[in-house]
Formats: structure tokens, C-alpha cells, sequence
């Protein structure tokens, strides 16, 4: 599903799924980003694509993140354990390509998977979950409009 994140926002397009409970551990797909996603600029932080999250998402959650370089996009695991952030990048994909992903929280630990490249990261995940969609920033705003597929 494409998803775009409109200049001057930072969530993508409202779906009626943002609403519901989610009841895995595991997501996972296939992503793609367009060209527009490499557009630098003043952008702080790291954006989200995908994960899961407990009620609280800067407590405990894991999810899937990336950034521009100017030529490629950075790929890292992000993770929310008892409200300390961490992250461990991956690798780096390019636009308009399609990768296979997955976000699993399994005993104690997330694995997020692209490129066939994992990293591992400990964590803790709450009973009630729901699934993280696209995201820009943090503190920043989309620079222009920006499309994910997920």
C-alpha cells in the first residue's frame, strides 16, 4: 500500500487500521521508496517506515527506520526499551526498489530484517500492541512531499 507523507507533516495518510489493536509480534512485506525520500535538507532524527509498538511507543517498541544520505537510504533497527532509545543501522537500499523486511519481537528480543541483512536488539513489548506506520521525523517535517510503499 503507498503511502504519502505530504510536505510540512509528519504522518502519512490516515488508515482506519491506525485505530485497531494489533495482535502479532511479527510484520512484514515488502517497502520501496520513492525518489522524493532522498531529499536532505534540516532533518533531525530518524523516520519511521514500519514496527510495532506497546500503548506507549517511547516506552517500549521496536521499529524499522530510515534516512537519506543524498544518494541512498539508511536503514536502521530502533528500539524503545523501558523508555531508552537505541539503534543499530543495517544497510542501505535505493529508491524506487523494492525489499523484502520484517519486524519480529520474539523472547526478549527484536530481529528487523532488509536486504536479507538482520541485526538484533534487545527489548520488551507490552500485551496490548499495535502496528507502527510511516512517519517523518521527529521534530522535523517532511521537506516535500514523500511516498513509501509498505
Amino acid at each position: 500500500m503507498k503511502y504519502t507523507i505530504k510536505k510540512g507533516k509528519h504522518f502519512a495518510n490516515f488508515k482506519l487500521s491506525r485505530l485497531f489493536p494489533f495482535t502479532s509480534k511479527r510484520v512484514s512485506g515488502i517497502c520501496k521508496f520513492s525518489a522524493s525520500c532522498l531529499t536532505q535538507g534540516d532533518i533531525s532524527g530518524w523516520n519511521k517506515l514500519t514496527g510495532i509498538t506497546s500503548l506507549r511507543i517511547h516506552k517500549n517498541s521496536g521499529r524499522l527506520v530510515w534516512q537519506s544520505n543524498g544518494s541512498k537510504i539508511r536503514i536502521a533497527g530502533y528500539v524503545y526499551k523501558n523508555g531508552e532509545r537505541k539503534e543499530i543501522e543495517i544497510t542501505t537500499v535505493d529508491v524506487d526498489t523494492p525489499y523484502i523486511y520484517s519486524v519480529t519481537y520474539k523472547r526478549g528480543f527484536w530481529h528487523f530484517v532488509i536486504r536479507g541483512k538482520e541485526v538484533v536488539m534487545g527489548g520488551k513489548l507490552g500485551w496490548l500492541r499495535i502496528l507502527c506506520l510511516p512517519y517523518f521525523g521527529g521534530r522535523s517535517k517532511a521537506p516535500v512531499k514523500m511516498e513509501v510503499w509498505i
